[in-house]
């Protein structure tokens, strides 16, 4: 899979969100319903995977795309004020 580009702060979740494939949003939806939306404790769990420790979940994608793409949306929410999950359609969300 390609990197993602930085996500705009000046776009809204609903935005950001409308342009994501299925694997983005499965990343954003775990997040939310496995951490509570904490990007860190998202990035530490797939942190152990990789250091071959027990971890909660197992993302579809391999594990330093999934920690970029966690850097990526913390940074968005942080600049935003606003979180990802929160755009995610009713399917997705938690």
């Amino acid at each position: 899979m390609p990197t993602m580009q930085a996500l705009d702060p000046a776009l809204t979740p609903a935005q950001v969100v409308a342009e994501f494939g299925d694997a983005e949003r499965s990343v954003v939806a775990a997040c939310m319903d496995l951490y509570q939306g904490q990007w860190d404790d998202m990035a530490e769990d797939i942190r152990r995977r990789q250091a071959g420790r027990p971890y909660l979940f197992r993302l579809a994608i391999e594990p330093g795309q999934a920690l970029a793409w966690v850097e990526q949306f913390k940074a968005y929410e942080v600049a935003r004020g606003a979180r990802l999950g929160d755009a995610l359609p009713s399917e997705d969300a938690r």
